[in-house]
């Protein structure tokens, strides 16, 4: 009778046996219009997760059914929360109409979204002192716990002392990062605003990609665009322009990840955004994840015969952002070959080719890391675009570093005929990090007084 007990004071959503073969013969995502985002956090507030397993909610019961294995439609779900239905108890004296809409939707999402590839993080006993052989996983994960226990700003300050000596944690940081964020979002009870707002963009914003990514999970896909949406309208995130850029370019990781690297998919949903600066904010981070992916997937949208594509494939709208990283693709099909990838952008669709070398610029500003000298060098095998890459370099610097100071002084080492271009880049990004145009106004003049005006233009600001 034990286990008898254990199943009818569960509070979850206990889908017996007969219900889950009718559940596997429902078709589609129909009899649920819930919120799965909602959905969601009742799952973990109702305790469902000690009963199931279930990835999307990163639980591992096994009183209940596997949810992942019998993939119930929001139609059954809804169906057997209003029973009884077998051992499991009604819940319709216990749940609203709309929390047993809402949880349908959520745990009946299985049947219709993309195969995600990250999981949501589960905290462990992992520390950095286990880490000494450098594994990446090992690294990921005791960052990730110490994110999740002491809070993302202490993690993310440790994160950063270690990149300045250890080789291990500089050669993962991206992936690191990546789950550091997974981790703040289950910390803060999958709310994103909290958990962007005590972040930063270390490691190429990784930490971000990572709170988006997992905040899709248990999400249908026809309502992809919908919680798209819902995620970075909070108004402490559209506070600040940089931080709603990070948040939106998020969602173009996530929707790649979410979805199985379903880029017209992904490109699809972007669409659908509100703003034509969230729109292509968002297509950046799907084109992103596309050349380079977080988790080592290899997009089914490249080829090897032509390096250039998907870019010239795609409609007018989504070409910029394609050729703003294109070389991603290009250095790895190269082996990392800077002559050969600066050469391969001539091979560009004629329209596009001097953004394929801005590309290039992003990409040797990564691989020289802090030193200019060698991000110049660089930009010369780019020969006639060489202002291009350079222009590229200052715009990658500053939105690495979120502030002008190093990006200035890049400047200020380049070839004379090339630095009014290059505060210009400079400029393009300050005007995310401070849109006041007077405050913009006095970071230009602190950079460089001869190019302030560069730096302002660059801004959009009248001089």
């Amino acid at each position: 009778m034990k286990p008898r007990l254990a199943m009818l004071t569960c509070p979850a959503l206990l889908l017996v046996t007969a219900l889950v073969l009718v559940a596997c013969s429902s078709g589609g995502s129909a009899g649920s219009s819930g919120d799965a985002v909602k959905g969601k956090r009742l799952f973990a507030a109702k305790g469902c997760g000690g009963c199931h397993t279930f990835a999307a909610a990163g639980s591992k019961g096994t009183v209940g059914p596997d949810l992942d294995a019998a993939l119930p439609s929001p139609r059954a779900v809804v169906r057997q929360l209003s029973g009884p239905v077998g051992l499991m108890p009604s819940f319709a004296d216990k749940l609203s109409d709309s929390d047993r809409q809402d949880l349908a939707a959520f745990v009946g999402a299985g049947r219709s979204s993309g195969r995600a590839v990250a999981k949501p993080f589960a905290p462990d006993k992992t520390t950095l002192a286990d880490c000494s052989t450098g594994k990446a996983e090992c690294l990921e994960q005791a960052f990730g716990n110490l994110t999740f226990k002491d809070g993302p700003k202490s993690a993310l300050a440790q994160l950063a002392t270690a990149l300045q000596s250890n080789a291990a944690v500089q050669a993962d940081c991206h992936r690191i990062a990546h789950r550091m964020g997974s981790a703040a979002l289950s910390r803060f009870h999958d709310r994103v605003a909290p958990a962007f707002i005590a972040g930063n963009p270390i490691c190429a914003s990784g930490y971000y990609h990572g709170i988006i990514e997992r905040a899709f999970l248990g999400q249908p896909t026809a309502r992809l665009a919908t919680v798209a949406r819902q995620l970075c309208s909070d108004p402490q995130i559209n506070a600040e322009r940089f931080l709603a850029y990070q948040c939106i370019h998020g969602l173009g990781h996530g929707l790649m990840i979410y979805t199985g690297y379903d880029l017209p998919g992904s490109l699809k949903t972007c669409d659908q955004l509100r703003t034509g600066f969230d729109r292509i904010s968002c297509s950046g981070g799907v084109f992103m994840e596309n050349f380079n992916s977080s988790y080592g997937v290899t997009s089914k949208y490249l080829r090897s015969s032509d390096p250039i594509y998907p870019c010239d494939a795609v409609s007018e709208r989504h070409k910029l952002y394609c050729y703003l990283l294109v070389t991603a693709n290009l250095l790895r099909l190269n082996g990392g070959d800077l002559k050969a990838t600066a050469q391969g952008c001539l091979r560009s669709e004629p329209a596009w080719v001097s953004t394929c070398y801005e590309s290039y610029g992003r990409d040797v500003s990564g691989l020289a890391g802090k030193d200019p000298r060698r991000a110049l060098a660089s930009c010369r095998l780019a020969a006639a675009h060489a202002g291009d890459c350079i222009y590229g370099v200052a715009r990658e610097i500053v939105n690495a570093d979120a502030a002008g100071a190093r990006g200035g002084r890049f400047c200020a080492m380049a070839p004379k005929r090339y630095r009014d271009r290059c505060y210009n880049g400079v400029g393009s990004v300050l005007a995310a990090l401070e849109p006041n145009p007077q405050a913009l106004r006095g970071v230009c003049r602190e950079l460089s007084e001869r190019y302030r005006d560069s730096c302002l233009r660059g801004g959009g600001v009248s001089t």
